[in-house]
């Protein structure tokens, strides 16, 4: 499924500007020659952009619930409600009689 692929790109995406972000804490803890208000900006710009990774994979994710036929935490299994609406035509043509259940 494309939105798998999609899915799967989002989070190796995510994970690797994870990484850069823990190395340019790592990096920047200990430095005195850079203003804190240039890293507070950098640390900020990151925290938007990770922000909106997990935005988009939140849409992916429900994108895929949906191709799924997932709602609300529930796949719809037709084949079950197939089977489980032909055994209730069953019982009624046994108890109809004559009378006929389409």
């Amino acid at each position: 499924m494309a939105s798998q692929l999609l899915l799967r790109e989002a989070e190796e995406h995510l994970a690797s500007a994870l990484r850069d972000f823990n190395a340019m804490r790592l990096y920047f803890q200990d430095r005195t020659d850079i203003p804190a208000t240039e890293i507070a900006r950098v640390t900020q710009n990151f925290g938007r952009a990770a922000q909106t990774l997990f935005d988009e994979r939140k849409k992916v994710e429900k994108l895929k619930q949906l191709e799924l036929g997932i709602v609300q935490g529930y796949a719809t299994d037709f084949n079950a409600i197939r089977g489980e609406i032909g055994g209730v035509l069953d019982r009624l043509r046994i108890h109809g009689g004559s009378v006929e259940v389409p």
